[in-house]
């Protein structure tokens, strides 16, 4: 995540550096339309970037979750790039109305022509062509700013469903592609030929290439997998289900802690941690009721039901190098189902400490936890926060001991990790490189 941080501000810095070079009056001019041109440029550019980043990012690319070390920090950054390009298409919109009103209202005096095209007479039949589209791209990029808000809205609201979150994200598609007709066509003519021209274009063409191809429902097609339902149970005290299910022929396997996404007839595909070992025939889900969507999906699912397999994702690679502690936070549980499985066919293997934290456990669930880590060699400790205070780092230092001799693997809610993240630091130890961690979250 550092490393892909630390790319994306390199790349900011080098458009940044780019447009300067192309407005070098911008700090010495006393004129507020030649700094209201200017900033329309720099911040609609950057606004581009990082949707274009955004829209690669949303292709579920195999290359990309290598590079992010994991589906679920590909969609961290694919959120925050969301909300930052986003935010600089408000300072954007900002910067071109306010000045407008300002001169509306009488406080400012009508400027002359900053546009950056040009006089007419000196352009080409190519540029002519391109200057009689400028307010067809100013109307069609101010329509696609708003889309674009809207959704953006309705995406990071909680109370929405999933089917309108998913509808959102489809719909965004089309609002990016209006944005990028209307950069293209209102670059300034002074830039034209000039590197930073060539790069809005390069991000441009990308990004309409990833936005297209989620538009039509491509993302993720080649990873699809048939299978049929096996086996099917309920676990009323934790209100989780678990889902057996046979694939094809196609299913190449997985690896522990990997995800995949489950579509059953006509709804939409949701994410779910694969709980069997990695050398099972079968899929192992254990789906807990948190949303519209997993409510009542024991009671809709039968036995020989048709689901489709996309995947499998996720990168939380256990190395048995150190002893090590793994924390679940509710159904993250699932995650460490997989590797405790994995851990059986081990003749030995370091120290590990799994704890697993939840709001109310089921007994039968808990029993089979129980025997499964017996059979791994783990140490299990099960805090149900209903009874129990919550797991933290002082009372895992007590029965682990000094905590920077461990990997740390967590998977959960965020909120959870981050509060062991800041308390690990009263231990100095060091997260970067020791703590690994699955967000299940997708939104």
């Amino acid at each position: 995540m550092k490393t892909a941080r630390n790319i994306i501000w390199a790349m900011i810095a080098t458009m940044s550096a780019f447009w300067f070079a192309m407005e070098p009056q911008f700090f010495t001019s006393n004129n507020i339309f030649e700094w209201r041109s200017a900033m329309i440029q720099y911040s609609g550019i950057l606004s581009l970037m990082l949707m274009s980043i955004t829209m690669i990012l949303a292709m579920r690319l195999p290359v990309v979750e290598h590079w992010l070390n994991g589906m679920d920090k590909a969609y961290r950054v694919h959120k925050w790039l969301g909300i930052g390009g986003v935010a600089l298409g408000v300072a954007h919109w900002l910067w071109y109305q306010i000045p407008k009103w300002l001169v509306m209202s009488g406080v400012l005096a009508r400027p002359a022509h900053h546009d950056g095209s040009g006089p007419a007479g000196n352009l080409s039949g190519w540029e002519m062509w391109v200057n009689g589209l400028r307010e067809f791209a100013q109307s069609i990029g101010e329509w696609g700013f708003y889309l674009l808000f809207v959704l953006l809205v309705v995406s990071l609201w909680a109370a929405v469903k999933y089917k309108p979150f998913k509808l959102s994200h489809r719909l965004m598609s089309i609002a990016y592609l209006l944005i990028v007709v209307h950069s293209v066509l209102l670059l300034k003519r002074a830039y034209w030929g000039e590197p930073i021209y060539y790069l809005t274009l390069a991000f441009a063409f990308v990004g309409s290439i990833a936005a297209l191809y989620s538009l039509f429902g491509l993302v993720g097609r080649r990873n699809r997998h048939s299978a049929v339902v096996a086996l099917t149970r309920y676990f009323p005290q934790a209100e989780t289900m678990e889902l057996v299910l046979k694939p094809n022929a196609s299913w190449r396997g997985h690896k522990a802690g990997q995800f995949a996404y489950l579509r059953f007839g006509d709804e939409e595909p949701h994410p779910f941690t694969i709980v069997s070992g990695s050398e099972d025939s079968e899929l192992r889900f254990l789906i807990k009721e948190l949303g519209d969507f997993t409510a009542g999906l024991y009671e809709r699912v039968k036995i020989g039901d048709a689901v489709t397999v996309e995947g499998p994702y996720g990168r939380l690679e256990f190395d048995l190098s150190k002893p090590q502690i793994w924390i679940a936070g509710g159904v993250g549980i699932a995650s460490f189902f997989a590797a405790l499985e994995a851990l059986k066919g081990e003749a030995s293997h370091p120290r590990v400490d799994l704890f697993y934290c939840s709001r109310g456990v089921d007994d039968n669930l808990v029993d089979e936890l129980w025997s499964l880590a017996h059979q791994a060699g783990v140490r299990l400790s099960v805090i149900d926060t209903m009874h129990s205070p919550r797991l933290n780092t002082e009372r895992i230092a007590s029965q682990c001991g000094d905590l920077n001799d461990y990997e740390f693997y967590f998977c959960g809610p965020s909120v959870f990790s981050k509060t062991l993240k800041k308390e690990l630091g009263v231990y100095q130890f060091n997260i970067e490189q020791s703590y690994h961690e699955e967000l299940f979250v997708m939104r």
